[in-house]
């Protein structure tokens, strides 16, 4: 059921669908990754954990009105990364690679986490989605 729900916030967050049904416009496809919940953040790097907290402190900020569920664009995602990389002296940098290679270590240690990706207009679009309201 989640992931059907990860996919009908997906198509609400982009655009493609005014209703909450999960038909998108002709020529839209729309993929979602689930994770397979064998991974433990606790034994990550610093930075990784520190970035999965960002992302959890960060859902209320990128809430959806309607469902009431959080869906965080991997290019917000860099900027949190980045800032899980900072230290007092040193200012972190991120890249979309990273933001998708530790993202997938989040969905694979929270079943409420999804990767939603699309392919419209040339333009890949991202976003990661908590179906946990």
């Amino acid at each position: 059921m989640s992931v059907q729900t990860a996919r009908k916030v997906a198509l609400a967050y982009w655009g493609f669908s005014k209703k909450a049904s999960s038909r998108a416009k002709s020529g839209v496809d729309i993929d979602i990754i689930k994770g397979n919940n064998s991974l433990e953040l606790t034994e990550q790097t610093p930075s990784i954990q520190k970035f999965a907290k960002g992302v959890d402190n960060s859902w209320e900020d990128f809430t959806g009105y309607i469902g009431k569920y959080g869906r965080i664009p991997f290019e917000a995602l860099v900027d949190i990364a980045a800032k899980a990389k900072s230290s007092n002296e040193n200012i972190g940098k991120s890249n979309m690679e990273e933001v998708e290679k530790w993202s997938k270590l989040l969905i694979d240690s929270n079943s409420n986490y999804f990767i939603a990706r699309a392919k419209h207009k040339g333009t890949l679009l991202q976003i990661l989605i908590n179906t946990k309201n």
